[in-house]
Protein backbone atom coordinates (compact mmCIF):
# COMPACT_ATOMS: atom_id res chain seq x y z
CA UNK A 1 0.00 0.00 0.00
CA UNK A 2 0.81 3.66 0.06
CA UNK A 3 2.48 4.80 2.58
CA UNK A 4 1.03 8.15 3.46
CA UNK A 5 3.66 11.29 3.57
CA UNK A 6 3.40 13.77 6.28
CA UNK A 7 4.51 17.36 5.21
CA UNK A 8 7.10 18.90 7.39
CA UNK A 9 5.60 21.26 9.64
CA UNK A 10 6.47 24.66 7.97
CA UNK A 11 8.48 27.16 9.92
CA UNK A 12 6.99 30.12 11.64
CA UNK A 13 8.93 32.35 8.50
CA UNK A 14 7.10 30.06 6.07
CA UNK A 15 3.86 30.91 7.67
CA UNK A 16 4.30 34.58 7.75
CA UNK A 17 5.56 34.55 3.92
CA UNK A 18 1.82 32.57 3.31
CA UNK A 19 -0.17 35.06 5.68
CA UNK A 20 1.47 38.05 3.49
CA UNK A 21 0.71 36.64 0.22
CA UNK A 22 -2.70 36.12 1.71
CA UNK A 23 -3.31 38.76 2.90
CA UNK A 24 -2.24 40.88 -0.37
CA UNK A 25 -4.42 38.78 -1.77
CA UNK A 26 -7.52 39.71 -0.07
CA UNK A 27 -7.48 35.77 0.83
CA UNK A 28 -9.36 36.16 4.30
CA UNK A 29 -10.18 32.34 4.79
CA UNK A 30 -6.00 31.49 3.82
CA UNK A 31 -4.89 34.19 6.18
CA UNK A 32 -7.22 32.70 8.70
CA UNK A 33 -6.05 29.36 8.77
CA UNK A 34 -3.04 29.59 10.51
CA UNK A 35 -4.36 31.57 13.37
CA UNK A 36 -3.77 28.92 15.17
CA UNK A 37 0.39 29.52 14.63
CA UNK A 38 -0.37 33.46 16.09
CA UNK A 39 1.39 33.53 19.07
CA UNK A 40 4.87 31.43 17.38
CA UNK A 41 4.47 34.45 14.83
CA UNK A 42 4.70 36.96 17.81
CA UNK A 43 6.99 35.55 19.01
CA UNK A 44 9.48 35.65 16.11
CA UNK A 45 8.82 38.66 14.45
CA UNK A 46 10.05 41.82 15.03
CA UNK A 47 7.78 45.00 16.07
CA UNK A 48 6.96 45.63 12.26
CA UNK A 49 6.49 41.73 11.40
CA UNK A 50 4.27 41.64 14.77
CA UNK A 51 1.92 44.91 13.51
CA UNK A 52 1.67 43.33 10.14
CA UNK A 53 0.78 39.92 11.43
CA UNK A 54 -1.73 40.92 13.71
CA UNK A 55 -3.36 43.46 11.28
CA UNK A 56 -3.01 41.05 8.46
CA UNK A 57 -5.14 38.59 10.66
CA UNK A 58 -7.17 41.57 11.78
CA UNK A 59 -8.37 42.21 8.24
CA UNK A 60 -9.64 38.50 7.52
CA UNK A 61 -11.53 38.94 10.07
CA UNK A 62 -13.32 41.97 9.18
CA UNK A 63 -13.46 40.50 6.29
CA UNK A 64 -15.24 37.48 7.50
CA UNK A 65 -17.80 39.89 9.17
CA UNK A 66 -18.77 41.66 5.76
CA UNK A 67 -18.83 38.20 3.97
CA UNK A 68 -21.18 36.09 6.24
CA UNK A 69 -22.82 38.99 8.33
CA UNK A 70 -22.28 36.68 11.16
CA UNK A 71 -20.76 38.10 14.26
CA UNK A 72 -18.26 35.36 14.90
CA UNK A 73 -15.65 37.34 13.75
CA UNK A 74 -16.48 40.14 15.61
CA UNK A 75 -14.83 39.55 18.44
CA UNK A 76 -11.64 37.80 17.87
CA UNK A 77 -11.28 40.90 15.46
CA UNK A 78 -11.59 43.39 18.41
CA UNK A 79 -9.46 41.27 20.48
CA UNK A 80 -6.24 40.75 17.17
CA UNK A 81 -7.27 44.84 17.22
CA UNK A 82 -6.58 45.53 21.01
CA UNK A 83 -3.27 43.54 20.96
CA UNK A 84 -2.07 45.54 17.92
CA UNK A 85 -3.37 48.94 19.85
CA UNK A 86 -0.78 47.88 22.98
CA UNK A 87 2.07 47.31 20.11
CA UNK A 88 1.43 50.18 18.49
CA UNK A 89 1.31 52.68 22.29
CA UNK A 90 5.01 51.16 22.70
CA UNK A 91 6.16 51.67 18.93
CA UNK A 92 4.38 55.10 19.56
CA UNK A 93 2.63 55.25 16.61
CA UNK A 94 0.03 57.56 17.86
CA UNK A 95 -1.67 57.91 14.72
CA UNK A 96 -2.30 54.36 13.69
CA UNK A 97 -3.07 53.64 17.52
CA UNK A 98 -5.91 56.14 17.35
CA UNK A 99 -7.12 54.91 14.29
CA UNK A 100 -6.88 51.50 14.82
CA UNK A 101 -8.98 52.63 18.22
CA UNK A 102 -11.40 53.91 15.78
CA UNK A 103 -11.57 49.75 13.83
CA UNK A 104 -12.64 48.65 17.11
CA UNK A 105 -14.97 51.02 17.99
CA UNK A 106 -16.77 50.54 14.37
CA UNK A 107 -16.98 46.92 14.77
CA UNK A 108 -18.83 48.18 18.42
CA UNK A 109 -20.72 50.42 16.32
CA UNK A 110 -22.13 48.10 14.02
CA UNK A 111 -22.99 45.76 17.17
CA UNK A 112 -25.14 48.02 18.50
CA UNK A 113 -23.27 48.12 21.86
CA UNK A 114 -23.78 52.29 21.85
CA UNK A 115 -22.09 52.84 25.19
CA UNK A 116 -18.68 50.64 24.68
CA UNK A 117 -18.47 52.02 21.11
CA UNK A 118 -19.09 55.66 22.77
CA UNK A 119 -16.27 55.19 25.52
CA UNK A 120 -13.34 53.89 22.45
CA UNK A 121 -14.41 56.36 20.34
CA UNK A 122 -13.70 58.79 23.02
CA UNK A 123 -10.51 57.15 23.86
CA UNK A 124 -9.32 57.06 20.25
CA UNK A 125 -10.25 60.52 20.51
CA UNK A 126 -8.03 61.60 23.76
CA UNK A 127 -4.94 59.82 21.73
CA UNK A 128 -5.59 62.26 18.65
CA UNK A 129 -6.05 65.69 21.18
CA UNK A 130 -2.81 64.42 22.75
CA UNK A 131 -0.80 63.72 19.94
CA UNK A 132 -2.37 66.11 17.51
CA UNK A 133 -3.28 63.85 14.89
CA UNK A 134 -6.68 65.24 13.05
CA UNK A 135 -7.37 62.30 11.04
CA UNK A 136 -7.87 60.07 14.28
CA UNK A 137 -10.19 63.44 15.55
CA UNK A 138 -12.49 62.71 12.47
CA UNK A 139 -12.60 59.58 12.53
CA UNK A 140 -13.49 59.73 16.34
CA UNK A 141 -16.22 62.53 15.84
CA UNK A 142 -17.42 60.51 12.78
CA UNK A 143 -18.04 57.72 14.76
CA UNK A 144 -19.42 59.82 18.19
CA UNK A 145 -21.51 61.74 15.59
CA UNK A 146 -23.46 58.47 14.35
CA UNK A 147 -23.66 56.99 17.93
CA UNK A 148 -25.61 60.48 18.74
CA UNK A 149 -27.99 59.92 15.98
CA UNK A 150 -28.92 56.39 16.33
CA UNK A 151 -29.58 56.99 20.22
CA UNK A 152 -31.79 60.46 18.86
CA UNK A 153 -29.62 62.93 19.75
CA UNK A 154 -29.78 65.12 16.81
CA UNK A 155 -28.10 68.58 17.80
CA UNK A 156 -25.40 66.91 19.23
CA UNK A 157 -24.99 64.31 16.50
CA UNK A 158 -25.10 66.97 13.54
CA UNK A 159 -22.06 68.98 15.58
CA UNK A 160 -20.09 66.02 16.06
CA UNK A 161 -20.11 65.30 12.12
CA UNK A 162 -19.06 68.97 11.48
CA UNK A 163 -15.98 68.47 13.74
CA UNK A 164 -15.13 65.08 11.55
CA UNK A 165 -15.86 67.60 8.46
CA UNK A 166 -13.69 70.03 9.86
CA UNK A 167 -10.86 67.88 10.77
CA UNK A 168 -10.87 65.91 7.68
CA UNK A 169 -9.33 67.91 4.97
CA UNK A 170 -6.25 68.34 7.69
CA UNK A 171 -5.41 64.54 8.09
CA UNK A 172 -1.91 63.67 8.19
CA UNK A 173 -1.61 61.86 5.03
CA UNK A 174 -3.41 64.50 2.43
CA UNK A 175 -6.31 61.79 1.89
CA UNK A 176 -9.62 62.69 0.72
CA UNK A 177 -11.28 59.58 2.28
CA UNK A 178 -11.91 61.07 5.69
CA UNK A 179 -13.19 64.06 3.63
CA UNK A 180 -15.55 61.28 1.58
CA UNK A 181 -16.90 59.46 4.82
CA UNK A 182 -17.81 62.67 6.72
CA UNK A 183 -19.50 64.29 3.96
CA UNK A 184 -21.46 61.36 3.31
CA UNK A 185 -22.46 60.97 6.69
CA UNK A 186 -23.08 64.46 7.57
CA UNK A 187 -25.15 64.87 4.47
CA UNK A 188 -27.44 61.72 6.21
CA UNK A 189 -27.89 63.63 9.07
CA UNK A 190 -29.00 66.64 7.88
CA UNK A 191 -31.47 64.64 5.44
CA UNK A 192 -32.68 63.31 9.22
CA UNK A 193 -33.03 66.45 10.84
CA UNK A 194 -34.70 67.90 8.13
CA UNK A 195 -31.88 70.68 7.60
CA UNK A 196 -32.07 71.00 3.69
CA UNK A 197 -30.17 74.56 3.01
CA UNK A 198 -26.93 73.37 4.73
CA UNK A 199 -27.01 70.47 2.37
CA UNK A 200 -26.67 72.21 -1.37
CA UNK A 201 -22.88 73.51 -0.76
CA UNK A 202 -22.01 70.17 0.93
CA UNK A 203 -23.15 68.38 -2.22
CA UNK A 204 -20.99 70.91 -4.35
CA UNK A 205 -17.79 70.42 -2.09
CA UNK A 206 -18.67 66.44 -1.98
CA UNK A 207 -18.54 66.76 -6.13
CA UNK A 208 -15.05 68.27 -5.95
CA UNK A 209 -13.46 65.84 -3.50
CA UNK A 210 -15.35 62.94 -5.80
CA UNK A 211 -13.47 64.06 -8.98
CA UNK A 212 -10.22 64.48 -7.03
CA UNK A 213 -10.44 61.43 -5.90
CA UNK A 214 -11.88 59.86 -9.73
CA UNK A 215 -8.47 61.92 -11.34
CA UNK A 216 -6.68 60.52 -8.62
CA UNK A 217 -7.42 56.79 -9.46
CA UNK A 218 -8.28 57.14 -12.78
CA UNK A 219 -11.49 55.37 -12.31
CA UNK A 220 -14.98 56.48 -11.76
CA UNK A 221 -15.09 57.15 -8.24
CA UNK A 222 -18.14 55.24 -6.57
CA UNK A 223 -19.31 58.78 -4.76
CA UNK A 224 -20.21 60.13 -7.81
CA UNK A 225 -23.04 58.06 -8.63
CA UNK A 226 -24.02 58.94 -4.96
CA UNK A 227 -24.07 62.80 -5.97
CA UNK A 228 -26.76 61.64 -7.99
CA UNK A 229 -28.82 60.18 -5.68
CA UNK A 230 -28.01 62.74 -3.20
CA UNK A 231 -29.26 65.57 -5.81
CA UNK A 232 -32.14 63.31 -5.93
CA UNK A 233 -33.25 63.52 -2.52
CA UNK A 234 -32.65 66.91 -2.19
CA UNK A 235 -34.86 68.23 -4.84
CA UNK A 236 -37.80 66.20 -3.99
CA UNK A 237 -37.18 67.23 -0.10
CA UNK A 238 -37.57 71.02 -1.54
CA UNK A 239 -40.75 69.78 -3.51
CA UNK A 240 -38.94 70.40 -7.15
CA UNK A 241 -38.50 66.42 -8.45
CA UNK A 242 -38.40 67.45 -11.78
CA UNK A 243 -35.04 68.87 -11.47
CA UNK A 244 -33.98 66.13 -9.52
CA UNK A 245 -32.63 64.88 -13.37
CA UNK A 246 -30.36 67.59 -14.07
Amino acid sequence: GHKKTCAPRKTAEEVYHIVRQAHFADDWREVLKWEGRLEELLEAGTDINCDFTLCAFFSAHQMGLRSTHGSDHAMPAIRLQERRVELLGRMERFRDQGEAICSIADILLALRKMEEATTTYTRARDIGAAHGFFSVESDACLGLGQVAMQEGRHEEGVDLLRNALAAAPLNEANERCYEMNALRKLIDALFQTNAIDEIEPLVLRFREVAQVETERSGSLCSSEFRIIYIRARLHEARGRPHEAAR
